[in-house]
């Protein structure tokens, strides 16, 4: 059986066999990497194959994710949205709209019941949890729970799980460092700091671990353009600011 097809066509290359059933996959890296980018384009895409997509929103607010998915062309009728964006107090939570699946507090025990409701009719589907990083400041040792919950429900269903963590803060580091060898897959992202010294903001992205599959470590440079991420081609980047830098040298010397 194939696996699923994330539709992050530079991660696909990766993974010419998609992504096996049964898997959890983190993706970590600093804020504005593109992880939430990279987990609504997965659950869009699982959504639009026909797949049941289960998406816990921790980071933002439910209609929210439904508009970006909306606009990623998936139809609705397949996704489950999950509030986890917890009001402050229960005048906050009068304002917002009803749904019929929430949790009431940023729990981890409330999050893996939550999860065991859906398992008995969830089947060939993709679970999202966007981001643990709340669940895990609040309670740092409810990580390996958390995980284990997900490879259970993943492997009994038959579906992936994608699972977004921002790695700004060392505490959460230091958390993911410690279940990191429970996970199938890990996609680091990150910019790179040689091209932001000089002003250019450059995405990468890169496979750090995939159990059981041949894959490429190496990076591999990207930008979102249009709702999609497309490749750069690094070395005809280089190029061309070498090709502008002698450009503007040539300019100031004339000017001397």
């Amino acid at each position: 059986m194939s696996g699923f097809k994330t539709g992050v066509i530079p991660l696909d290359g990766q993974l010419p066999h998609g992504v096996p059933a049964g898997y959890v996959m983190l993706i970590e890296g600093p804020l504005g990497t593109g992880k939430s980018f990279f987990a609504i384009t997965i659950a869009a895409t699982a959504a639009r194959q026909g797949a049941p997509v289960l998406f816990f929103s921790f980071d933002a607010l439910p209609d929210e994710v439904a508009d970006e998915l909306r606009q990623h062309g998936a139809a609705l009728e397949r996704v489950t949205v999950v509030d986890g964006f917890v009001a402050p107090d229960e005048h906050y939570s009068r304002l917002k709209p009803p749904i019929r699946h929430r949790l009431e507090a940023v729990d981890a025990r409330l999050f893996i019941r939550k999860l065991a409701e859906f398992a008995g009719e969830f089947r060939r589907g993709v679970v999202v949890v966007d981001s643990l990083n709340e669940m895990l400041l609040r309670s740092p040792a409810s990580a390996s729970d958390v995980i284990r919950a997900l490879k259970i429900f993943t492997r009994y269903t038959d579906s992936v799980a994608v699972v977004t963590v921002h790695t700004d803060m060392e505490e959460i580091r230091a958390v993911m460092s410690a279940v990191r060898h429970m996970l199938d897959m890990v996609i680091e992202l990150g910019t790179d700091q040689e091209f932001e010294k000089m002003g250019v903001y450059v995405r990468w992205m890169r496979v750090a671990r995939a159990r059981k599959l041949r894959v490429s470590h190496d990076r591999v440079y990207f930008e979102i353009v249009n709702g999609s991420v497309v490749e750069i081609d690094i070395k005809a980047l280089i190029k061309a600011l070498n090709k502008q830098l002698a450009e503007g040298l040539a300019v100031l010397r004339q000017g001397v």
